[in-house]
């Protein structure tokens, strides 16, 4: 997996949360500047019906003794109620307009989709049809063509976004004249369908909006605990609209460069599950199964759990798309009650494939073989495909034991 470049930014979204207002202020706080989300706010004061002027200031306030820009969007003579196809239909009308490359058209239009479905997967109304009140305001508009754009010319689009695990808050939020626990009805359906980590956090208050979750729901292609190794360049710090007592209520911001190893990253996640009354024949079924199913690696190991009785562990390494496919599969073979999902940072060796033409009884077979190599390009392994050994012994009728030995000048060669 290659990074597009070697630029990343880290979100902080722990332990303040995410806003469309808090992206801007960080994003104008590296450098962007305050002109080009005035041209945003003409723009869409031009194209979405209903909506006669928009103020967008920029100040410098202090948020728990943090300097940070806080950014303010006011629209006059707006009808609030919205369908989303009108939305969606403003926004494509303005992408044009402000000139957006095919990163800030798709992502634009990518985030008012994850803010409709969203919508309407709470309403339980189409997608189409979903009437929006908050988010069918010139502000979301506002938020996310000024994110695209401020993004566009600061130079980050093809960087590699990392997010912490996104903090939404305790306590309650008003939602169509109701009450509801945080996080809002939205940003819990978009972090869900996202399958994104999210922890309360300490302020009894909202702490991310519909808008920030969705803005960073596609900014984002990794997020972790712990940051990626890297060499900082630049910090900057977005406030939201209120002053908290518990956290400094602003979104930080880093960009940097990822510090270069002889290897590149990715995350996957483990499922693991205990089982202590399973047969042998159904774990083993279940192992089947979940290869099938697209598990990247399935292991059994025995133990001995409460009151001295064996069990197993069964450890399930899969890709975060496919996890919650994966967990199903575990609960339906085995019928445990529960399943752990852990994300984990995975190192991967650079590699490539070749192969090899090694003679078995007098006759020249194809061997596949795995090269891994350092960082400065020599091979430092090479396996052969195990299914091409196999394949062969059941053609020769020598063991794989054999065939290995007689693979092993040329792999050897391989390396010199």
């Amino acid at each position: 997996m290659k990074l597009l470049d070697d630029r990343l930014v880290i979100i902080d979204a722990s332990p303040s949360g995410v806003s469309g207002d808090k992206y801007l202020g960080a994003l104008v706080d590296l450098g962007g500047k305050p002109a080009t989300l005035k041209r945003v706010a003409q723009t869409v004061a031009k194209n979405l019906h209903g909506t006669r002027q928009i103020e967008v200031s920029t100040r410098r306030v202090e948020r728990g003794e943090i300097g940070a820009q806080l950014v303010t969007v006011e629209s006059t003579g707006e009808s609030r109620k919205r369908k989303a196809k009108e939305i969606l239909t403003a926004a494509q009308k303005c992408v044009e307009s402000l000139r957006l490359s095919d990163w800030g058209s798709k992502f634009s239009l990518s985030t008012i989709q994850t803010l409709t479905q969203a919508e309407s997967r709470v309403h339980g109304h189409s997608a189409g049809q979903v009437e929006l009140e908050e988010l069918g305001s010139a502000d979301t508009l506002v938020d996310i063509l000024g994110v695209a754009c401020l993004v566009e010319s600061l130079g980050l689009p093809n960087a590699t976004w990392w997010t912490s695990p996104i903090s939404v808050g305790r306590g309650t939020t008003q939602f169509s004249n109701r009450t509801y626990p945080n996080p809002p009805p939205a940003v819990a359906e978009i972090l869900r369908q996202s399958h994104f980590p999210i922890e309360r956090g300490t302020a009894n208050t909202e702490l991310t909006t519909p808008t920030g979750a969705a803005i960073t729901v596609n900014l984002v292609s990794k997020y972790s605990e712990s940051y990626p190794i890297s060499n900082p360049e630049r910090i900057g710090y977005g406030a939201g609209s209120k002053e908290l007592d518990e956290v400094a209520n602003v979104l930080r911001l880093t960009t940097g460069r990822a510090h270069r190893s002889s290897h590149t990253h990715d995350e996957i996640v483990i499922l693991e599950t205990n089982l202590d009354d399973v047969s042998g024949e159904v774990i083993g079924r279940a192992g089947e199964r979940l290869m099938e199913s697209g598990a990247r690696d399935v292991t059994i190991t025995p133990v001995y759990m409460k009151k001295n009785r064996p069990g197993h562990v069964v450890s399930v390494i899969a890709t975060r798309a496919n996890a919650e496919k994966l967990a199903d599969v575990l609960i339906a073979e085995t019928g445990t009650l529960g399943v752990r999902e852990l994300p984990v940072l995975r190192h991967i060796s650079p590699r490539k494939t070749t192969e090899i033409r090694v003679k078995v009884k007098g006759q020249n077979h194809r061997i596949r073989v795995k090269l891994s190599t350092d960082s400065k390009g020599r091979i430092v392994r090479a396996k052969p495909e195990y299914e091409d050994l196999k394949r062969i012994s059941e053609r020769t009728g020598s063991t794989v034991r054999e065939i290995q030995r007689l693979a092993k000048p040329k792999l050897e060669s391989l390396q010199d």
